[in-house]
């Protein structure tokens, strides 16, 4: 929670400003819609991933790392066979800038209407390389 406090004040009132406008994933049709908080680990650090998805496709989210990384992106999402794939239109890395790697993407299992797991592609599939995603509103 300390690394969340540490978070530029920006990015968190972005993040908070899209999800007050997230509409009920029943009620659009859309499996993902909804915010997210995950915890877990991935490429092995422990990790914090707060993530709002809306309907239309558009997410933004934050992730922060035990190892001191801390990121802001938004941009597009979609379904690339299992793939939950993000793309980075916006870019924002703590505690210095890095290049924009472009985008992500997790292979996703769901855990009922309102849990799911992601799995890092570069990870193996195991829980030690897993986040453990429970929808928040």
């Amino acid at each position: 929670m300390k690394a969340l406090k540490a978070m530029r004040v920006p990015a968190a009132l972005a993040l908070l400003a899209i999800t007050a406008t997230t509409a009920p994933a029943h009620a659009q049709g859309n499996p993902f819609a909804g915010v997210w908080r995950c915890y877990g680990a991935t490429m092995g650090a422990q990790v914090v991933y707060d993530i709002a998805l809306q309907p239309n496709g558009t997410y933004s989210g934050t992730y922060v790392a035990s190892n001191g990384y801390r990121s802001y992106s938004q941009g597009p999402y979609r379904l690339i066979g299992n793939i939950l794939r993000f793309d980075f239109h916006v870019w924002q890395t703590y505690p210095r800038q890095t290049t924009n790697p472009g985008g992500d993407g997790y292979y996703f299992q769901f855990q009922g209407a309102n849990a799911m797991y992601l799995y890092h592609y570069r990870c193996p599939q195991s829980p030690q390389c897993r986040l453990d995603c429970q929808r928040t509103a």
